[in-house]
């Protein structure tokens, strides 16, 4: 419930992806926020990854927005290490829920309203004063905020101007990425991997799929997808800039969408899989026409709030997906702004000063917790030694 003597505050959102979505609902449904949204890109969003793990964060975020999450998720009952020959080393029972990032993308989207979202819509500049922020577009338009939040991710224009020295931060590894339907594939594959979350460990490699909902989110079984990621090492310099440049020649600095990376690319790293991985895994991989390539980058910041601008998600912390966090911590850092901000009866300087050491604290540890768990077990000490991995 909304303090009745809170005047409405406006809201400016740099960023229209999830962390974007995340801030604009929980600002509008806890206290009544004018909350505007810029995103960059004009055309269809493109998918950040086919597969999401719903932690009880984000799963307590959805349940005040979207009952019920049943409709756009498939469950796991058991995670399996497998071995060479694509058998269950080791099988334990363990419940999960899993989203598709093009789901759950669509159902933000239709939560927030139409009108208040701004597609291709590019922030040219930002003046604040002690009376709020002017957000200035690259069309000449111009929005006064009372606070302006920065959920523009890795590329993070706000950080690039609060921090323009702090670089992303390249691992020395990358994630294959890839979604393939599962009525490909015969039943002894489906028994092995469906309602199951599958990992294999390799030297200085490791992967693992599990089920998402299909193309057109559909749950029913026959009509979902098997989604896998592949950590692969890649050095540094010319190999790892080879990698990133697409079948359209242009080098980019993150990563590849589907459909661009080069065909030979692509059967070299097939090949790969079918010389090294479990049968069943290598099976998904050579289904994929087009997977993409998303090169792992550490971000870290030391402050996140800018007088009256704040940096949340991966504009702030860019995670490693290991620790299947990245999302969550975007609807926590979502939460407890507007937590703050009803707590502080919409003061927003004294809300701010509340909010960041504890999101700092947050960001700190998980970034520091998917350190840890990528370098065990991509740069192992002993390579007959491997991590046992928690995503």
């Amino acid at each position: 419930m909304v303090h009745a003597s809170l005047r409405r505050l406006r809201v400016a959102i740099v960023g229209g992806s999830m962390a974007g979505l995340f801030t604009g609902l929980a600002l509008r449904k806890k206290l009544n926020c004018d909350v505007a949204i810029y995103e960059r890109s004009a055309g269809k969003m493109e998918s950040r990854g086919a597969g999401i793990v719903l932690q009880p964060e984000l799963l307590r975020f959805l349940e005040q927005f979207a009952k019920p999450i049943s409709v756009i998720t498939v469950p796991s009952i058991e995670r399996q290490y497998l071995g060479r020959g694509s058998t269950s080393r080791h099988r334990y029972a363990a419940s999960q829920l899993f989203a598709s990032w093009d789901g759950l993308y669509r159902l933000l989207r239709d939560l927030f309203p139409a009108e208040c979202y701004h597609q291709g819509a590019k922030v040219k500049g930002v003046r604040q004063d002690g009376d709020g922020v002017e957000v200035r577009l690259e069309t000449g338009e111009t929005r006064q905020a009372d606070l302006l939040v920065f959920a523009d991710g890795l590329g993070s224009r706000g950080r690039r101007q609060f921090f323009p020295e702090l670089l992303p931060v390249y691992a020395g590894y990358v994630a294959w990425r890839g979604t393939v339907p599962e009525a490909l594939f015969d039943s002894d594959i489906l028994e092995l991997l469906t309602d199951r979350f599958s990992l294999c460990q390799i030297p200085q490699s490791h992967m693992l799929c599990y089920g998402i909902p299909g193309a057109d989110g559909s749950t029913a079984p026959g009509t979902r997808r098997l989604n896998w990621v592949w950590y692969w090492n890649v050095e540094p310099g010319q190999p790892l800039c080879r990698l990133l440049t697409g079948s359209d020649g242009v080098e980019r600095s993150y990563s590849v969408p589907p459909g661009l990376v080069p065909a030979d690319t692509v059967a070299g790293q097939q090949a790969i899989g079918r010389d090294r991985l479990p049968p069943a895994l290598a099976a998904l991989v050579d289904a994929t026409p087009t997977p993409s390539v998303q090169g792992i980058f550490d971000v870290a910041v030391p402050r996140m709030v800018f007088g009256r601008c704040c940096l949340v998600g991966d504009a702030a912390f860019t995670v490693r997906p290991h620790t299947a966090s990245g999302t969550s911590k975007a609807a926590v850092d979502a939460n407890t702004l507007a937590l703050a901000l009803f707590k502080a009866q919409g003061d927003v300087d004294a809300a701010l000063q509340a909010w960041e050491p504890r999101q700092l604290a947050l960001g700190r540890r998980i970034a520091a917790w998917g350190k840890d768990i990528g370098n065990r077990s991509q740069f192992p000490h002993d390579p007959a030694s491997f991590a046992i991995l928690s995503a």
